[in-house]
C-alpha cells in the first residue's frame, strides 16, 4: 500500500495540524499517569537501565576531632532493573463511505466555506485526539497497575491485539506488602485505622515516610463503614454515639482527610481508572488499580516513562504528515489500494518505578 498525502490536502498539512494540536491542549483528557511519572529524554536505542531505589536515606554526618579524618560514606547497594522499551500504536481510518459522506455536505452549496472547512478540521480532530488519548490510556492502565500491584501484566485480556508477555515483577520488597488483620469488607470487626497506623509506623522506624495512600472507592467505602472509624473519626469532630453507630453515619472524605492530617498519618487519594480495551470489536472495561490494595506513596515522582523515538521520526516516509503531542509521534496520510484516511499514533515507551523500595501496599483482603 502506497502511501499518498491526507485527502484533506492543506487542511491537514503539518503547520494546520500542529497548530490545532497545540491550541486544543486543554481539550485533551489529563492522563493519570502525569501526575506522577514525568518523561525521561529520548533515546535512540529501545533498551533502558534505571536504578531502583535511588531515592536513598541520607545517614546523618558525624562529629569528629579537629585533626581527624573525615569519615567516608558507604554507598547504598543500589539495584539496576534493564528491560527492552515496546512501542504502543493505534491507527484509526476514515473509510469511503464517511468520505464520501463528507464530501455530499462540501458540495451543498447552502452550506458557507468556513462550515466546510470546520466539517474537515473537525474530522481530523475527532480521530488526532482518539489515537493521541488511546496511547494514553495504555501508559495509565500500565501505571495503575505497577503501583497497585508492584507487577505489570501484559496478557491477552488487556492487550488482546498485541504481545503476550505475562507477569514483569518490578522488584518491590516482599516487606513492602502488608495485609490487613481483618478483612475490611467485616465492618464490624475490620481494623482500618489501626491497620494503616501499624503500617505507617513499620515504614518510619526504616526512614520511610508517605505522603498520601492511593485508594480504590469500593476499598474507601469499606474504610467509612468500619466500625473503628466510625467512633474514631466521629469522636474527633464530636459526633453523638447515636450518629457515630448510624448507617448513614455523616463521615465524608474532606471530613476523613481531615482527621488522619491530625493523626499524623498520610491523606487518602481516591483512585477511579477504569479503561476501555477493545476485543474483536467489542469493548470491556477494565480496572487496572487492584481495588483490595491501597497503595502508600512517598512524595514526588515515583518513576519515569522511559521511551526512544519512532523509527518514522528518524526515517520519515513520503508524503505522510507527522505531528507531535508530547513524545507520542502522529501521523496521517491516505492510499488508494484499499481506497482510505489513516490517522497513527505511535510511542516507544514503558513506565519504570524508581521509587519501588519506597511504595507499600496494604491488601485489605489478605491476599499477601
Amino acid at each position: 500500500m502506497a502511501k499518498e498525502a491526507s485527502v484533506f490536502g492543506s487542511v491537514a498539512d503539518q503547520e494546520t495540524t500542529q497548530i490545532m494540536i497545540d491550541t486544543r491542549l486543554e481539550k485533551f483528557n489529563q492522563p493519570w499517569y502525569s501526575k506522577y511519572f514525568s518523561f525521561a529524554l529520548p533515546q535512540i536505542s529501545l533498551t533502558y537501565t534505571t536504578v531502583l531505589g535511588n531515592s536513598t536515606i541520607t545517614p546523618a554526618a558525624s562529629f569528629v576531632t579537629r585533626d581527624g579524618e573525615t569519615p567516608l560514606r558507604s554507598r547504598e547497594t543500589l539495584q539496576s532493573l534493564t528491560g527492552k522499551i515496546p512501542p504502543i500504536k493505534v491507527m484509526r481510518d476514515l473509510d469511503e463511505e464517511k468520505y464520501r459522506n463528507y464530501m455530499v455536505l462540501q458540495d451543498m452549496k447552502a452550506i458557507k466555506d468556513n462550515e466546510k472547512k470546520n466539517q474537515a478540521l473537525k474530522l481530523i480532530w475527532d480521530d488526532l485526539k482518539y489515537v493521541t488519548e488511546a496511547v494514553d490510556k495504555r501508559l495509565d492502565y500500565t501505571v495503575a497497575e505497577a503501583i497497585s500491584t508492584g507487577t505489570i501484566t501484559i496478557t491477552a485480556d488487556n492487550n488482546p491485539d498485541g504481545i503476550v508477555v505475562g507477569t514483569i515483577e518490578l522488584e518491590m520488597p516482599t516487606g513492602n506488602k502488608i495485609n490487613a488483620s481483618v478483612d475490611w469488607s467485616d465492618t464490624v470487626n475490620s481494623k482500618p485505622i489501626t491497620d494503616i497506623t501499624n503500617l505507617v509506623n513499620g515504614a518510619y522506624s526504616k526512614g520511610k515516610t508517605f505522603a498520601k495512600m492511593l485508594i480504590d472507592n469500593t476499598a474507601f467505602l469499606q474504610f467509612m463503614q468500619s466500625k473503628e472509624v466510625k467512633e474514631t473519626v466521629g469522636t474527633f469532630f464530636g459526633l453523638s454515639a447515636a450518629a457515630r453507630n448510624s448507617q448513614t453515619a455523616p463521615l465524608t472524605s474532606d471530613r476523613i482527610n481531615e482527621y488522619m492530617t491530625a493523626a499524623k498519618l498520610p491523606v487518602f487519594e481516591i483512585v477511579d481508572i477504569r479503561v476501555p480495551i477493545e476485543k474483536d470489536g467489542n469493548v470491556s472495561i477494565l480496572q487496572p488499580f487492584k481495588a483490595a490494595n491501597i497503595a502508600f506513596i512517598p512524595e514526588g515522582n515515583l518513576g519515569e516513562i522511559k521511551n526512544a523515538l519512532a523509527m518514522e521520526e528518524m526515517k520519515p516516509v513520503e508524503h505522510v504528515t507527522y505531528n507531535k503531542k508530547g513524545r507520542t509521534l502522529i501521523s496521517k496520510w491516505s492510499a488508494n489500494e484499499p481506497w482510505g484516511e489513516w490517522t497513527k499514533a505511535e510511542l516507544n515507551a514503558f513506565p519504570v518505578v524508581d521509587t519501588i523500595k519506597y511504595i507499600y501496599l496494604l491488601s485489605t483482603t489478605g491476599d499477601f
